[in-house]
């Protein structure tokens, strides 16, 4: 049972790190937006920016899915 609910809580924790990583993203995707429709060059800070958040969710996802898997297995 103790079990159960640390990985319960490690869900819960993950799914609001995923939700912080998301909105940053969603800053540096917004430069990007903007860069395309103006017809600039994006700036390499806002695609490094992107990239490493984006890199950084889908591990988190990766982790989520194997908890969920794992929480699925025990209940």
């Amino acid at each position: 049972m103790t079990l159960k609910r640390e990985i319960a809580r490690e869900i819960r924790v993950i799914e609001e790190e995923i939700k912080i990583l998301e909105i940053k993203r969603s800053r540096s995707q917004a430069a990007l937006i903007e860069a395309l429709i103006s017809k600039k060059e994006p700036g390499t800070e806002d695609v490094e920016y992107f990239r490493a958040f984006t890199a950084e969710i889908d591990v988190k996802r990766t982790r989520l899915q194997k908890l969920i898997g794992e929480l699925e297995k025990i209940s």
